[in-house]
């Protein structure tokens, strides 16, 4: 089975807020597993089905049509992703379960010597895996479940420290493989209609398994898209972190990835050279420092989460749940936990679908911490594990991935099969022209519609554009984003008709479509829409077609849409960098003498084990008069909590939820240990001397830093001749001496509240 909405890896870059929901419903069970205490809802049961020694760290999986799960397994380490580019060490294993009970008994190495996986995919026996700055491509050419063969499918060209640079591919129900950008590194980036894209900004990228037809999807000011899952009618879902830093509590999360949107967070810099229309598209769900990696929309209704959003949370020990709900041309959506253990060394990395419907959920075990003050504390020696999630009173169905059928002579009726893998399966095999006039009487029009969209030729586009105007609403969506990914003129008129229909989600798709296909004769219709104050989706998608056609001209001046037209067009023909400057460099680590570096270590292990005494006597009253209190904690002066204090240092909105009380004392005491993402220093050098500080804007033509809150000084892009972050916090080291133990303890007990 090829991997259709699964998601990657998203430990990069873990924070300090969280917007958490309740963490155990009424009603859930408690499941023991090791040393995990389990929480799921009533009527679900959860069981490891993989350990070491057949498997240690995993990352990601994805099953192959024969059921064998390939996942990406670390080493353990976890030093800054370019170095792990010259020296890789992680690798690729192949999981089997032999005698059909549901765990895995066998385990083989597929590949070894891999940089730091990020992403995996099953594709045609290939095996695709993300390891910035490739897209790597693994082949087992002569039948032995070990990879003989791996080239470059794709090369972004950078390598941030984080590695955020790359996560993916992704399968879509549309064929085409996506893959994420993030990290704010400059990629050059050869389209597949011949132009040169060039930016810093994060994408989501899309192309056809062989690598043509490369694009861009969407663009965004976050530094970390992760995770991909898809609807069945092809609607996109991405998860990732720092989304939005406009509100305390706020950050990480899922968005609806619609074609052409500009998203969060807000990034002067890199979003300048990039055409936006309007405003940044809204968050889908705000999840707060959850770090949010694979994701999932499931396709069977075996544990009752159909249509709902699974994504595994890295920070907050959990799979939550996403419910969704239409409105207007997007969705709402209801967020709660699935899944979730007491333990902090739990770490979900990635939740997919196996063919009977359950669950199974990757636990990474805390070994990893680049750019990742949470797990800040690398512990390799903390393995991790698959765990499955099942219904209770679940029974094992028969020939889950249809092994029993004629794959040599597959029949249209398989689309109407109720095993979602074999549904999968037959639309690959009956994507043949012979196969257009069965495809047109399938019963199931929907997995029929994606066959048919995998058919070149004017028959297959015939039947797609009827399917535009008729079929219910999921069957007509695909239908049109199959049009739109043809360009296809032919369907223009069922399109422009599509423009007034009820469904405000059709209306977006049909502009979309009419946009990718760039006819002059769509500019009225597309007009008269955007007249009608359409919600946010729907403008952007009918501002955004009328971007791509072009033929501004025709449309009134005192349409509103105009004014933003015009920016979009002196944007897109303006110097997409006028001013740049350095990239921030990594700090480079302070040389110490071991013996030196191993007593200090000591003496701090030590400090902070006799602190940790005082732990359990913390008062959370005394703590909240403490934290008030700026003669005393000077707290306020530098960090918001809710809607009380200053927004300068890192967000303890939520800190209770992410960070233990001893990962609280350290922070505390011992604050350059580990500087959260974002808020460490930076030095910069010009001309007229050196300047450090928080960057409070990294704008089009200025670097705005400060030294302390209010204290803001900034500096013009292009004076800048270096750059380079810091290994000292600027918060003091002082509060040991200023706080009393007992004070220091019920400080950490107000903290720990914080959920």
């Amino acid at each position: 089975m090829q991997r259709t909405s699964y998601p990657s890896l998203s430990i990069t870059v873990l924070f300090l807020s969280a917007s958490v929901l309740p963490l155990h419903a009424a009603g859930s069970e408690q499941i023991t597993s090791g040393p995990h205490s389990f929480s799921l809802p009533e009527g679900y049961t959860l069981k490891a089905v993989a350990a070491a020694p057949l498997v240690e760290r995993p990352l990601h999986m994805c099953f192959d049509e024969e059921g064998a799960l390939y996942v990406t397994d670390s080493s353990g380490d976890s030093r800054k992703a370019p170095v792990q580019v010259k020296d890789p060490t992680h690798r690729i294993l192949r999981l089997v379960d032999r005698d059909g009970d549901g765990v895995f008994d066998h385990s083989t190495v597929y590949a070894e010597n891999v940089p730091f996986p990020e992403g995996i995919l099953v594709y045609k026996g290939d095996v695709y895996v993300a390891a910035p700055p490739h897209i790597w491509k693994f082949t087992d050419k002569d039948g032995n479940h070990v990879a003989d063969e791996r080239v470059s499918w794709f090369n972004g060209g950078s390598v941030d420290g984080c590695g955020n640079d790359l996560h993916g591919p992704y399968l879509a129900p549309d064929g085409y493989f996506y893959w994420t950008k993030g990290g704010f590194q400059e990629q050059s980036t050869l389209l597949g209609n011949g132009q040169r894209h060039m930016g810093r900004a994060a994408h989501i990228f899309r192309a056809k398994p062989d690598g043509s037809e490369l694009e861009v999807v969407i663009t965004g000011g976050m530094n970390n898209p992760v995770g991909l899952a898809f609807s069945e009618s092809g609607e996109r879902f991405l998860s990732g972190t720092f989304f939005d830093l406009s509100k305390p509590g706020r950050r990480d999360g899922i968005l609806h990835a619609v074609y052409g949107g500009m998203y969060g967070r807000k990034n002067d810099r890199v979003l300048a050279q990039h055409p936006n229309t309007g405003d940044l598209l809204p968050i889908l769900a705000q999840m707060g420092p959850a770090a949010p990696s694979g994701i999932l929309m499931p396709r069977s209704n075996a544990l009752g989460v159909k249509d709902a959003l699974l994504c595994a949370d890295f920070n907050l020990r959990r799979i939550s749940r996403h419910k969704l709900t239409r409105s207007g041309s997007s969705y709402t959506v209801e967020t709660g936990s699935f899944l979730e253990s007491d333990q902090s060394d739990f770490h979900p990395t990635d939740v997919i679908e196996d063919a009977d419907g359950s669950l199974l959920v990757a636990n990474t075990g805390s070994w990893y911490h680049i750019c990742c003050p949470t797990s800040k504390s690398s512990k390799p020696e903390i393995l991790g594990a698959i765990y499955r999630i099942q219904k209770t009173d679940s029974t094992a169905p028969i020939d889950p991935r249809g092994f029993k059928l004629d794959w040599k002579k597959p029949d249209v009726s398989y689309l109407s099969d109720k095993r979602p893998v074999v549904v999968t399966r037959a639309i690959e095999a009956l994507a043949k022209e012979e196969n257009v006039d069965a495809l047109r009487a399938a019963k199931a029009q929907l997995p029929a519609v994606w066959s048919l969209h995998r058919i070149s030729g004017t028959a297959a586009r015939k039947v797609i554009r009827k399917r535009v105007i008729n079929g219910n609403p999921e069957v007509r969506a695909a239908a049109i984003h199959s049009a739109g990914l043809w360009r296809d003129s032919g369907a223009l008129s069922q399109l422009t008709e599509t423009l007034e229909a009820d469904d405000a989600q059709l209306r977006r798709l049909a502009a979309m479509a009419l946009g990718r296909i760039g006819d002059k004769t769509a500019v009225k219709a597309l007009a008269e829409a955007g007249a009608k104050e359409p919600d946010p989706f729907l403008k952007h998608a009918i501002t955004y077609a009328l971007f791509e056609i072009g033929d501004h001209g025709n449309i009134p001046e005192n349409h509103p849409l105009r004014g933003q037209l015009r920016r979009m067009e002196k944007m897109a023909l303006s110097d997409p960098a006028p001013h740049s400057r350095p990239e921030i460099q990594l700090a480079e680590p302070i040389e110490v003498a071991p013996k030196q570096q191993a007593r200090q270590q000591a003496r701090q292990q030590a400090r902070l084990k006799a602190l940790s005494k005082y732990l359990s006597k913390g008062n959370p009253q005394r703590g909240k008069e403490l934290y008030g209190n700026v003669a005393k904690s000077m707290c306020i002066l530098c960090h918001q909590k809710g809607e009380l204090g200053a927004h300068f240092g890192p967000d303890l909105t939520k800190i209770g939820a992410i960070r233990s009380k001893h990962d609280l004392l350290e922070a505390i005491v011992y604050p350059s240990a580990t500087i959260a993402r974002y808020y460490e220093m930076v030095k910069v050098s010009t001309d007229k001397g050196t300047t450090a500080g928080l960057i409070l804007k990294d704008g089009e033509e200025k670097l705005i830093l400060a030294a302390a809150p209010g204290a803001e000084q900034a500096i013009p892009l292009e004076e800048i001749k270096e750059a380079t972050y810091s290994n000292i916090s600027l918060m003091p080291q002082v509060f040991d001496g200023l706080l009393k133990p007992e004070e220091i303890a019920d400080l950490i007990a107000y903290l720990s509240q914080a959920k």
